[in-house]
């Protein structure tokens, strides 16, 4: 593991991150006498995974290592025909454990998701297979079906997108006008306004507080920023779990869709309202009769803690879900699978969401998944807020960015994401294995355990 120092702070919901330990799981199979070596890595964001206000962020860190160091303990020696069935006897393992442990699905399924993706990696490196062929050829195993019955019979075969819209995020804390900037770190944009100037911004996502004349005043002043820049962005509303009745969201979203400078664009450009609601609740039966009545789409996010969750949060009402890479691979893809599916018969999304994520590794492994699921736009703000790649090794920078010039320049002496006109191109990360083509040496770096995880930090 390593730890990553943001370049500007990154406030949403409860927390705040100027610093995050960085985990990487490398892991080694054997098929057919022949091995292979696979690797996969994660930010570990403060008050995400359960958003626990009154527990020490040392031992919410605890927790997160944990999972991940029990997964990998059940991983080890696991045999099983596919990646796919190793999945499914990891994360049945891994859910019990957590269970018994009192740990939520959302966290303890973090571990299952890194050694999933290390698998996936490893198992396309021996094969010499780009993800996209590994998961139409079955090579990888994946049975869509089994993770939703309804499945059967269903043909998801999107063509893959060779270039995705970055969903640039909006956090709490943000400055929106370079007049709001008082410390710039570098040369890179600090404020939403420079933002849209130089990456090009077309696509938001806008963190809101669930205070409807705040947010109205919020959304009236990035929309006026966006429309000076020459934009009409189409964006997402993401709720952080603000609201813990389904009354808070039939007045807000009431208040927010009567005002009149906002009903063009939340008719027009408003792709969905993420997570509104706090995960005590947002599953209740309540919400399901608010959701059925609202004329708005709203998925979850945070409540996506097992691989059921969608489809029972699209029972109630919800109008889909969304693909983060600490849920896993093989349920996100599931997941859009029921999305497509179900969208024959009513309004559905599923999106690309970020989790502060880094290169060179959770980063073009997220990209192959949106991509290979024919996604428009992603969700991205790791090159916001940190502005670079994670440091794995001393060369990393200059072997990912000779492997994938198309998704990375150099600016400022630092390696950093390339971003044109509001996009980033996915080509040489369709071709690569699984996202990234060189296989790093990660050996150097310090073991994961709760005292490197908060080295620095606590």
């Amino acid at each position: 593991m390593t730890q990553t120092d943001t370049r500007i702070p990154f406030r949403y919901g409860i927390a705040e991150m100027t610093r995050a330990p960085h985990a990487v799981v490398e892991v080694e199979i054997v098929r057919d006498g022949r091995r292979s070596r696979g690797l996969a890595a994660e930010q570990l964001p403060p008050k995400w995974f359960t958003k626990d206000p009154d527990s020490p962020y040392a031992d919410d860190l605890a927790v997160m290592v944990d999972v991940i160091l029990h997964a990998a303990g059940v991983a080890e020696g696991m045999s099983a025909p596919d990646a796919f069935q190793l999945w499914r006897e990891l994360d049945r393992a891994q859910s019990d454990w957590g269970q018994a442990q009192g740990i939520p699905g959302l966290l303890s399924g973090l571990g299952t998701a890194l050694v999933e993706r290390a698998v996936i990696d490893a198992i396309c490196r021996l094969e010499e297979t780009p993800f996209a062929d590994a998961l139409r050829s079955g090579l990888l195993g994946l049975q869509s079906q089994i993770i939703h019955p309804e499945l059967h019979g269903h043909r998801f075969a999107p063509a893959p997108s060779t270039h995705l819209f970055v969903r640039h995020t909006v956090g709490l804390g943000d400055p929106l006008t370079d007049a709001d900037v008082h410390d710039a770190p570098d040369h890179l944009p600090v404020s939403l306004q420079a933002s849209l100037r130089h990456y090009g911004l077309t696509h938001l996502k806008i963190k809101t507080r669930g205070e409807a004349g705040e947010d109205i005043e919020r959304l009236h002043r990035i929309l006026a920023l966006s429309r000076e820049a020459g934009v009409t962005p189409r964006f997402t509303i993401d709720g952080n779990e603000a609201m813990t009745q389904a009354a808070q969201f039939t007045d807000w979203w009431g208040a927010l869709s009567e005002d009149r400078e906002l009903e063009g664009a939340l008719t027009r450009d408003l792709i969905a309202v993420e997570q509104p609601f706090a995960r005590t609740v947002a599953l209740s039966d309540e919400v399901g009769r608010t959701l059925r009545a609202a004329s708005v789409p709203v998925i979850i996010d945070e409540s996506d803690a097992d691989v059921d969750s969608v489809r029972l949060a699209m029972d109630l009402g919800y109008a889909g879900g969304t693909y983060k890479g600490c849920k896993g691979v093989f349920r996100g893809i599931a997941n859009a699978a029921l999305v497509d599916a179900r969208g024959a018969e009513r309004p559905t999304v599923f999106t690309a969401e970020d989790l502060a994520t880094l290169p060179p590794l959770t980063v073009p492994q997220d990209l192959v998944v949106a991509a290979t699921l024919g996604m428009t736009h992603i969700e991205r703000n790791g090159h916001h807020y940190f502005g670079r790649l994670a440091g794995l090794g001393p060369d990393t920078d200059d072997r990912a960015a000779a492997a994938h010039p198309d998704l990375y320049e150099e600016l400022e002496g630092r390696v950093r994401l390339r971003i044109r006109d509001g996009r980033v191109a996915t080509e040489s990360v369709l071709t690569a294995p699984f996202g990234l083509t060189p296989l790093l040496n990660v050996s150097a770096l310090p073991p994961l355990t709760s005292a490197t995880a908060t080295d620095g930090l606590i």
